[in-house]
C-alpha cells in the first residue's frame, strides 16, 4: 500500500514539478521560450517522459489557466462570504484580480493569452472561468436586480476596465511604476463599483 502511496506522490511531485518549470521559464524568458523539450531539459528528463504527462504544450497551457482560475474562485468565493455589502464584494474582488495579476504574471498571461501565451481553447469557453464569471456577475445582479442582458453588460463593463487596467499596467511597467498604476486601478474600481448604485 505505502508502495503505491508514494508512486502516486512521485507522479504528482513530477507534474507540479513541470508546470513548475513551465512558469520559471516563462518568467525568465516569456511564454514563447516555453516548450516541453525545454522544460525536459530544465528537470532533466527526456522529453518523451514530459509527454506522459502533458501530450502537447497547449494542453500544459490549459493545466495552468485552470489553475489560475481555480485559485480566483476560492478566492472570489471567500470574499462572497466575508463581505455582505455588494459593494465591498466587488471592490475586494476587482483587488484580487490585480494582486494575482502582479503577483503571479506568468499564470495571468495564460490565462488570457497574452505575451506569447496561447491556449486554443478560448478564454470565455474555459468552464474554470465561466465559474469565476457566474461569481462577478451574481455580485453585480445582487446591487440591483437587472434582466440578464443588462447584467451581461454591467460584468462586461467590469471585466473591461479591470482586465485593461491590469494588461495597461503590466505593458507600461518600465515606464509608469506599478504602485501608481494600483493607485489609479483603485480609484478607478472604487468609482466603477459606486456608479452601480
Amino acid at each position: 500500500m505505502q508502495t503505491i502511496e508514494r508512486k502516486v506522490r512521485s507522479r504528482e511531485q513530477t507534474r507540479s514539478g513541470i508546470v513548475n518549470t513551465a512558469k520559471a521559464i516563462a518568467s525568465r524568458e516569456g511564454w514563447q521560450a516555453v516548450s516541453i523539450r525545454k522544460i525536459a531539459d530544465a528537470i532533466e528528463y527526456s522529453a518523451p517522459v514530459v509527454y506522459e504527462y502533458f501530450d502537447s504544450k497547449d494542453i500544459l497551457l490549459d493545466e495552468i489557466r485552470n489553475e489560475g482560475f481555480h485559485y480566483l474562485q476560492q478566492e472570489y468565493e471567500r470574499i462572497v462570504k466575508l463581505y455582505r455589502d455588494p459593494e465591498k464584494r466587488l471592490f475586494e474582488i476587482s483587488l484580487i484580480q490585480w494582486e494575482f495579476a502582479r503577483e503571479q504574471p506568468e499564470i495571468y498571461q495564460v490565462m488570457y493569452n497574452l505575451d506569447g501565451a496561447y491556449c486554443t481553447l478560448p478564454v470565455y469557453q474555459s468552464e474554470a472561468m465561466q465559474a469565476v464569471s457566474r461569481i462577478v456577475s451574481d455580485t453585480i445582479y445582487s446591487f440591483i436586480p437587472k434582466a440578464k442582458e443588462a447584467i451581461k453588460r454591467l460584468y462586461f463593463q467590469w471585466w473591461s476596465v479591470s482586465h485593461g487596467m491590469i494588461m495597461l499596467a503590466m505593458m507600461l511597467k518600465d515606464e509608469q511604476p506599478l504602485d501608481q498604476s494600483e493607485q489609479l486601478y483603485r480609484e478607478t474600481m472604487r468609482k466603477f463599483v459606486r456608479d452601480l448604485r
